[in-house]
């Protein structure tokens, strides 16, 4: 099931978006699939994924990218329970898989203590990528028909794009990136904290920690962690998260020519990051990151390597 924090960094971005809403068809955004938002409702985006509402219809339509190795691992992930000690989701009944292959469930159980209801659905990326997971949530006593079909309706409009290219196999090592990196810690820090816009709409914050620490040796390690708040007509909250893996890095040149970090984590993995460098400064897919070493800051900001 989609945690609760990637869930309240969904429901966060509509109060942080741009006063114009997304309506219908969605490209393909860098998670590996596009799709169509319905006639009548709206939409905002993040780098977490799309929550989409309705003026009248009550609760939330969200769409995240998440990775499953198989059609079991994806059928294992909407069986799991939710309960962090501000939210608690069961399955109903185990996950079905319907004629096309798709996965449903119906979650129920409470968030800071307010009954909620939760239809998730999925269907395996083929390519192997990303898979667009899609949740319905509402207050148990308002969960609609109307607001199921708008789910549905954005799960039949996904289109997965052309499989990835594999990795490892688009260029040579990038000697100035590597030297650049060997031994540097990256850390992202993001926040944000906005009322509703409108009566009866979402507002919320959220705290976003990312830490990447690249050893000379070629090993790293990832860490991070948030804190999301939200609230809106028919639920509220406050949570956090955290995450973490290991592997081996490289900086390597891709296919149009651009300088990559690549992640390999030691459960398959693999993420890949756009380099950027100006005035000093580093960036990651056009974030700003923080570049930190022993040498010029210290052991508290240098990586933890072995």
């Amino acid at each position: 099931m989609l945690r609760l924090p990637v869930l309240l960094a969904l429901c966060c971005a509509a109060a942080a978006a741009p006063a114009q809403p997304l309506t219908g068809a969605q490209p393909d955004a860098g998670f590996g699939f596009a799709f169509t938002i319905p006639e009548g409702w709206v939409g905002a985006a993040s780098a977490e994924g799309y929550v989409i509402g309705h003026q009248t219809v009550p609760g939330m339509v969200l769409v995240a990218p998440k990775h499953h190795g198989d059609l079991a691992a994806l059928q294992r992930t909407f069986a799991e329970s939710t309960d962090d000690g501000t939210s608690s989701l069961r399955a109903v009944a185990p996950p079905q898989t319907l004629a096309d292959g798709s996965v449903r469930v119906e979650q129920r159980g409470t968030v800071e203590g307010a009954p909620v209801k939760v239809v998730a659905i999925a269907k395996l990326n083929p390519h192997g990528g990303n898979t667009a997971n899609l949740m319905a949530l509402a207050a148990a006593d308002g969960f609609s028909p109307q607001l199921e079909q708008a789910l549905l309706a954005v799960h039949r409009s996904v289109r997965y794009t052309a499989a990835p290219r594999t990795a490892g196999a688009d260029g040579p090592p990038d000697a100035q990136w590597k030297q650049r990196l060997a031994g540097a810690r990256l850390t992202y820090m993001d926040s944000y904290n906005s009322p509703a816009a409108t009566e009866g709409g979402i507002g919320g914050g959220y705290s976003i920690h990312r830490r990447i620490d690249l050893c000379p040796e070629g090993h790293f390690k990832t860490d991070g962690s948030a804190s999301h708040s939200f609230s809106g007509a028919d639920v509220s909250a406050v949570s956090s998260g955290s995450s973490g893996g290991e592997g081996r890095w490289s900086a390597v040149r891709g296919a149009n020519g651009n300088a990559l970090l690549r992640l390999r984590f030691h459960d398959g993995r693999v993420a890949e990051y756009r380099l950027g460098w100006q005035e000093g400064k580093t960036y990651l897919n056009g974030e700003r990151w923080y570049r930190t070493t022993l040498a010029s800051d210290g052991p508290e900001y240098a990586p933890a390597c072995p």
